[in-house]
This record gives structure tokens, sequence and C-alpha cells, in this order.
């Protein structure tokens, strides 16, 4: 429970922005979603996903699953977990766990033979840009794990969109009842 939390605090950290933006790759284009499910797939269509336990308190908009059999690695990479997050039903994200500095050198070799060459923000951390997919990596050698964060852009935007129009109509609602 306590691990779903973070997860989603960091995730929406991510997607808030709060890295520089990247320009798209030249080298190749990015997955338009991941494993066979395109970004914006209603998750009712989908077999096989587990809903993944959240808090009462959380934003009930976003929801994260795993995959009923999914491969838990990546090229030669050995992976701990998958999720998958739907943003008001429609596939948004993906967020993949893994440990060990091998594991790391591996998916990023891997990443970088799919994807091209990218810019470094900072150090283990690397950004890879398309018109519909943004995808980072993170590696913490201090903590032996890591983060592959695969996004839609375009939903992802909506639900910032819709979050920023929401808290708006929050504080104008709390404004008016202080008057």
């Amino acid at each position: 429970m306590k691990k779903v939390k973070i997860l989603a605090i960091v995730f929406s950290l991510l997607l808030v922005g709060c890295f520089a933006p990247v320009r798209p790759s030249k080298q190749s284009s990015l997955p338009d979603g991941f494993r066979g499910i395109k970004w914006g797939t209603e998750i009712s269509t989908l077999a096989g996903m587990e809903k993944v336990e959240q808090e009462k308190s959380s934003n009930n908009d976003l929801v994260w699953y795993t995959r009923k059999g999914d491969t838990l690695a990546i090229g030669k990479a050995k992976l701990k977990n998958i999720f998958y997050s739907f943003w008001m039903g429609n596939f948004e994200s993906v967020w993949i766990d893994f440990e060990d500095d091998d594991n790391f050198e591996t998916l990023k070799k891997e990443l970088f033979e799919r994807f091209g060459k990218v810019r470094e923000s900072v150090k283990e951390f690397y950004v890879w840009g398309g018109k519909d997919t943004e995808m980072s990596l993170s590696y913490s050698k201090d903590r032996h794990n890591g983060i592959l964060s695969i996004d839609s852009r375009k939903i992802s935007e909506e639900r910032r969109a819709y979050d920023k129009q929401r808290e708006k109509e929050k504080r104008e609602k709390e404004g008016g009842i202080l008057k």
C-alpha cells in the first residue's frame, strides 16, 4: 500500500514536467504504447489486467494495473514490476521497476540500440522524446534500483490540463466559502 502511494507520487512528479522537455529522437520513433496496448486503449477492452490496490484518498481518475503473464524482462534485462496506468479508463503510461547495476546497464544498452542516443540531464537519467511518447530511464547506484517510464504525451497533457482545471475550481469554491 505504501509502495503504491510512493510510486504514485513519484510518477505524478514525472508527469508534471519536472524535467526539461526534450526534442524528438531523430534516429527512430518511440512506440505508440507498450506490449501491444496502444495509448488511449480502454481498460474494459483488455483481458488479464489486475487492479493494483490503491488508497481510498488517492485520485480515482488514475488507476494502476499489472498484467497477468507479463514477461518481466526487456531484452536480457530482468524487471521487478510492470505497472500500467489508466487515466479515466484510458491507457496513459507504463512504470517499470528493476534492480541491480547489471540490469541497468543491459536495459540502457537495449534502449539506446532501439531508440538512439539521448541527452543526459542528470547522472544516470536519460530521456527519449517522440511525437506521441516520452520515455525516461533513471537509476540510483546507491539504492541499486531504477525506473523506466513510458508515457503518452497526449493523454498526460490532457490529464495535467484536467487536474489544473479541477484545482482551479476547488480554489474558487473554497474562496466562495470564505467570503
